[in-house]
């Protein structure tokens, strides 16, 4: 049998890439162009996303691999886990994927996972070797079923959407793989300084620098915790500072260790700031480089980051894995819920911050969404697409939109305004998109 990875098919060349590209009125980097004619995709992975899609599904009429309106309408699917989680590449303003995200079918959470698809595959295979306790994405704390034994984990362990990926990726990521008894600490900076998967990484080190799995990896009963107390247990995970002191004795009697509670919230604050950085659309950079400024009561930075937490999509806030869904009653974001703890005058100033801080979540919403739909409409009769199309974005994925079938007429709305933008490749894909919902909804 001819191995993909070795030879490129002979029937194929340049027409998969072409096609997808034509579909999707996209420019497909060299790194997915040579997925596809290389017909990489054709093999199966060893790790946790083995599953690529084939390009006969993305060019179906209507692609299974699509989640419409859960989704955002600027994703396309490339590999899955087989568990309804996905591996996606996103449609840029300017025709391209420049992103490929981790997306989360309980919840449609999404993290950024690269700018290229071989570096999500790097991370996939290297994410366990990172420091800290293992766990899957936009979950709590848990061992993956399929995890690969440390024996397997090199690049020899024949996984072709591994080797692929190193052709792509410089030297040092090769020796890093085959030397599977690197300390976690080298592991990350490699990655790091590599520049492979880094705003995934720093989420996992950001993670391991607060210890943030601590708390549910313990016996609710052995430190006389109730279930009807998880979000006061969330706040509790996230600074450990404000576990009483009779629930930290338990706490440290149930570790066997006085040191078990101890935060690293300098390391921590380090790697959010440079995720803002790196990928300002992404709320968890803010609300932990927020939450870590109030704690050494500069007050000032906490509010200016929380203020630019308060834009991002809740569906960016990895909330559960970073232990802010404490204050999901309070408002629909944690940088929100921040500022109307702290600095309550900014939300009573801003009517977007008053809707998402709604007490009731399903008004909230609505509120939401009807904001954007507003702006939106105002953009419009300026003749500002470009615009109007991110305010459209956001009635759908900010902090959500219902009922599912209310995204035929936002999907509808973003095809014409990407359009009228030139933004040919979110027109294509929102197009898909619509296509799917009609054909699962009805509308």
């Amino acid at each position: 049998m001819v191995d993909p990875v070795d030879s490129p098919s002979p029937s194929s060349a340049q027409a998969w890439s072409g096609q997808i590209a034509d579909r999707y009125a996209i420019e497909l980097t060299p790194v997915l162009a040579d997925w596809f004619d290389r017909e990489i995709w054709s093999s199966r992975g060893l790790r946790e996303y083995g599953e690529p899609v084939s390009p006969e599904n993305l060019l179906a009429d209507v692609p299974e691999c699509i989640w419409p309106g859960l989704m955002g309408a600027s994703l396309l699917p490339l590999m899955t886990n087989t568990f309804g989680d996905w591996i996606c590449g996103r449609v840029s303003a300017e025709n391209r994927i420049d992103t490929i995200i981790q997306w989360y079918h309980g919840g449609g959470d999404w993290i950024p996972w690269g700018h290229e698809l071989s570096e999500a595959i790097v991370f996939d295979a290297l994410q366990s070797r990172l420091p800290g306790k293992r766990r899957r994405h936009a979950i709590p704390a848990s061992d993956f079923p399929h995890s690969v034994p440390p024996h397997e984990q090199s690049q020899q362990a024949h996984d072709r959407l591994l080797t692929w990926s190193l052709e792509h990726m410089p030297d040092q990521i090769t020796r890093l793989l085959d030397a599977v008894n690197t300390p976690a600490d080298e592991v990350a900076s490699v990655l790091i300084e590599s520049g492979v998967a880094e705003v995934a990484v720093r989420c996992e080190l950001i993670q391991a620098s607060l210890n943030l799995s601590l708390l549910s990896s313990l016996p609710a009963g052995s430190i006389g915790v109730h279930e009807d107390n998880a979000q006061q247990v969330s706040r509790w995970s996230l600074d450990h500072d404000t576990i009483p002191d009779n629930v930290r004795d338990l706490i440290e009697s149930a570790c066997g260790s006085p040191d078990c509670l101890s935060q690293d919230w300098q390391a921590a604050e380090t790697h959010a700031v440079a995720v803002t950085q790196l990928a300002p659309d992404v709320a968890w950079g803010w609300d932990i480089a927020g939450y870590a400024a109030q704690r050494r009561a500069d007050l000032s930075t906490a509010q200016s980051r929380y203020l630019s937490g308060a834009k991002c999509s809740v569906f960016s806030d990895q909330s559960i894995r970073l232990q802010t869904h404490w204050t999901s009653s309070q408002a629909g974001k944690f940088s929100a819920a921040m500022l109307a703890e702290s600095f309550p005058q900014t939300v009573s100033d801003s009517i977007y911050l008053q809707a998402v801080c709604e007490s009731d979540s399903i008004r909230r919403s609505d509120l939401v969404s009807r904001y954007w739909i507003e702006h939106a409409e105002a953009a419009c009769r300026e003749n500002d697409f470009s615009v109007a199309l991110d305010y459209f974005h956001c009635a759908g994925w900010d902090l959500g939109m219902r009922p599912i079938t209310a995204f035929a007429g936002l999907l509808d709305q973003i095809i014409d305004l990407a359009e009228k933008s030139g933004q040919r490749g979110r027109a294509a894909m929102a197009t898909v998109h619509r296509r799917c919902l009609r054909d699962r909804y009805g509308d």
